[in-house]
């Protein structure tokens, strides 16, 4: 991993746990066990392998300050074969209003020293904190036009920030929305202005048939849970 750029990949086949070496089923098992360390996942991210195997990860983001508080946000992380010669790479599920999120592809891009991957040094815990802290305000604001992956955005954020803010708000209610979390109990009503898929769409809607699913509770398993919760932090 001589400074490999994280970019977005050509689509390529699942790779299943049988079609790997032991060391690079190693090399991905210690990652994802350094993430149990404390600080080794940031608070509100959540990631596990995928059931198709090991070099798939899916994850959730749930923002919890600056302009996207409130969004609840699927991803993929997919491990290139060469890896950790080569990083990998971080696709979201659905659309992301971001100046560093690609609008076709759905890829996030990292910015400063993760934009160049350096193997055994560069881990996935740099790179979930990275992600984090590209939602920041502090972060935003450091974004240059160059760096930018979508410039609309970057021109929003920067010249109309209201619309911007207005914007981002929308779609952190979409993410958030039972019709998103719960599809298969609230069925969102067909689109009829939407009757062409891109080809970044299309691939993100099959990765995420296998991401991380919600299952909504009822107010009593919830007062259970909480209760709970109120006695391991009292514990």
């Amino acid at each position: 991993m001589f400074s490999s750029p994280l970019r977005s990949p050509r689509p390529q086949p699942p790779v299943d746990n049988q079609d790997i070496s032991p060391l690079l089923a190693a090399d991905l098992a210690i990652e994802f066990n350094s993430l149990k360390a404390p600080n080794g996942c940031p608070e509100g991210i959540y990631v596990m392998p995928s059931k198709e195997g090991l070099m798939r990860w899916n994850g959730v983001f749930f923002v919890h300050r600056g302009p996207y508080a409130g969004s609840i946000l699927r991803f993929t992380i997919v491990f290139p074969p060469t890896y950790p010669q080569n990083g990998p790479t971080l696709r979201f599920d659905s659309d992301v209003f971001h100046p560093m999120v690609d609008p076709k592809t759905k890829v996030w891009h990292a910015r400063g020293r993760l934009s160049q991957w350096k193997p055994r040094i560069d881990h996935i815990s740099h790179l979930l904190h990275s992600l984090k802290k590209s939602f920041k305000s502090k972060d935003l604001d450091s974004v240059t036009e160059d760096e930018a992956v979508n410039k609309q955005v970057w021109s929003l954020y920067h010249h109309s920030h209201q619309t911007f803010i207005s914007l981002t708000s929308q779609r952190s209610l979409h993410s958030s929305a039972r019709s998103t979390l719960f599809p298969d109990e609230y069925p969102a009503p067909p689109s009829p202005t939407r009757t062409r898929k891109i080809s970044g769409q299309s691939m993100t809607e099959e990765l995420g048939k296998a991401a991380i699913r919600f299952r909504e509770i009822s107010g009593e398993e919830g007062k259970r849970l909480w209760e709970g919760l109120k006695r391991g932090l009292e514990g």
